[in-house]
């Protein structure tokens, strides 16, 4: 035998060697307990497949979840039992409820146990049972005159809330209520403004004007005419913002510009504190309702073109 020929024998036994040790340190593993609990399946119903595995303690394992292909068949729930540990190790199983679509007569099923190393986990797979599906439709009726078996039992399914999708709703619902807010906020409060300022004058209209027709009772006519101009006071005060209920006459006149004015309040003074009571009486509520109108306007119109020194508030 030649040198060179010794040369190749000696590698080739030598890659033999290596090859063995690798191959028996790679652990070999108990296939896993995988069966149908029931014989048969019809199409549409559900039915159990069992998956049980025995393994050492120390060793962790992981069960196929809703990601994985349960192909011909799918995925409706699955329940988990607490493992169980004794002498002869750790025992883990998991019960799947599926269900197939599929019209084949035997329908097969094998499942894999992840089995967890260092450094990545090994697939153990169960072997293979089947089911055989059982027909509604029987093969010796004949077709045209076989009836069809009705089933409308729904298998309830638990809702989802899809949280992205509500929070991409309220993202775009806040966005876009701050751009209207930043486009037209102050338009939209101007609207707002001028809608309490009609409002509380139209309240001060109606409960002036009932008071005034109030003067025609002999027995509340002064106590309605102090009301009245109680009340009209207040909303005078409000829209000038100045203290025109604690006003003398001669305040109010020297603070209000109009002619008639002077003569009115004398007459309602001499109304309400000497009980002397005229047709002058009246007119000159309705002198006190004309002003508080005239300024109502006046306001109203810088309030409209954006005076913010207009006094809005409740």
């Amino acid at each position: 035998m030649t040198p060179k020929s010794l040369k190749y024998l000696l590698i080739t036994f030598l890659f033999t060697v290596i090859s063995l040790e690798v191959i028996a340190q790679i652990p070999s593993w108990t296939p896993p307990k995988g069966k149908f609990l029931s014989d048969s399946i019809k199409v549409g119903l559900p039915v159990k497949y069992a998956l049980s595995y025995r393994h050492k303690a120390t060793v962790d394992i992981f069960f196929p979840d809703s990601s994985y292909n349960f192909a011909p068949f799918e995925l409706v729930n699955r329940a988990y039992f607490p493992t169980i540990t004794d002498q002869n190790g750790s025992l883990d199983s998991v019960v799947y409820t599926l269900i197939s679509f599929e019209v084949s007569p035997i329908q097969e099923l094998s499942l894999p146990v992840y089995v967890r190393a260092k450094k990545d986990c090994t697939r153990v797979f169960a072997p293979m049972d089947k089911v055989i599906l059982e027909s509604i439709i029987s093969t010796e009726s004949d077709i045209d005159t076989m009836s069809l078996e009705k089933d409308t039992h729904l298998i309830p399914i638990k809702q989802q809330v899809n949280v992205p999708l509500i929070l991409l709703v309220f993202i775009a619902l806040s966005v876009l209520a701050a751009l209207i807010f930043w486009f037209f906020g102050k338009p939209i409060r101007r609207q707002i403004q001028l809608f309490n300022f009609k409002r509380r004058y139209d309240d001060f209209q109606k409960l002036f004007q009932r008071l005034s027709r109030g003067t025609d009772d002999a027995q509340k006519r002064l106590e309605n005419i102090e009301k009245a101009v109680v009340l009209w006071k207040k909303y005078i005060e409000r829209l000038e913002n100045k203290p025109f209920t604690t006003f003398t006459t001669k305040e109010i006149l020297d603070n209000l510009e109009d002619n008639r004015l002077s003569d009115a309040l004398r007459e309602i003074d001499a109304t309400v504190y000497g009980g002397v009571y005229s047709n002058k009486t009246i007119a000159s509520l309705r002198i006190l309702q004309e002003l508080a109108e005239g300024l109502y306007l006046e306001h109203r119109q810088e309030l409209a073109l954006g005076n913010q020194g207009v006094v809005t508030g409740n």
